[in-house]
């Protein structure tokens, strides 16, 4: 099979081709987030690692159950698909790291709000081949913008895309979602003005362009079951594609 078709064997994966926009030509769309792993390894072929940009409603920052074990990109895309499928966690929280093991992601912008057990806490992960990886989290876009437009000291938004000679654009479409204050298993959608504000909130123009001018592929996971189920996650993803592909990357939604 043709190199650049490599994508067509990942079971799950959409590929989409965006056009006529700003950003990435490309984008990736699967339902479990640790499908990512493989959708960064098409997205970057054989070039350098990548400043992973991630907006998640969870820190999805759990080091994997066998760190060592995490296939390098060079044993190619059908061990690190197999690798994300039968062998990260299930609950979608490792794959971020994993991709660090992995030689994929250098550096990482973490934007999310909630932290799962086991959540790797330090600045810096050093993975089991000695590189190490800085982690910048901030809870929301606007304080990405904030950092990035007048950096405080400790802040490293500004400081990390500048050195990025490449971003991976992710995002998870829990991000746009909340837990019922009534009661903690219910999920609750946001309606699309709430995503806009979050997703597009003023002064975040040059934080925006400044990520979309490095990135090489976006990539969406939707989460169904972290998004209300099957019908409330493709309402949100309408309202999602909507904001995030025709209002940030002025191209048409899928």
């Amino acid at each position: 099979m043709d190199e650049s078709h490599k994508h067509l064997r990942l079971a799950g994966v959409i590929r989409l081709s965006l056009g006529g926009g700003r950003g990435p030509s490309d984008a990736y769309v699967f339902d479990p987030h640790r499908l990512a792993l493989p959708a960064w390894a098409c997205a970057l072929e054989d070039g350098p690692a990548a400043l992973l940009v991630t907006l998640d409603r969870h820190l999805d920052l759990v080091v994997p159950q066998a760190p060592a074990a995490v296939p390098d990109r060079s044993a190619g895309l059908r061990a690190l698909d197999e690798h994300a499928r039968w062998s990260l966690d299930v609950r979608n929280y490792d794959h971020v790291l994993a991709a660090m093991e992995a030689g994929l992601v250098g550096d990482a912008l973490v934007i999310a709000r909630g932290r799962p057990r086991g959540t790797f806490s330090g600045d810096v992960y050093v993975d089991t081949r000695g590189r190490p990886h800085r982690l910048v989290v901030v809870p929301t876009v606007d304080r990405a913008a904030e950092a990035f437009n007048a950096p405080a000291p400790g802040d490293a938004v500004r400081e990390v895309l500048q050195a990025a000679g490449r971003v991976l654009l992710d995002v998870d479409l829990d991000c746009f979602t909340s837990l019922s204050d009534a009661d903690p298993t219910t999920v609750l959608p946001w309606p699309r003005g709430v995503i806009r504000d979050y997703l597009l909130p003023p002064d975040s123009e040059s934080f925006w362009d400044a990520v979309l001018e490095k990135c090489v592929a976006l990539t969406l996971a939707r989460e169904p079951h972290h998004c209300g189920g099957l019908l409330a996650s493709g309402e949100l993803f309408r309202d999602v594609a909507e904001v995030l592909f025709r209002e940030l990357l002025r191209t048409q939604p899928p």
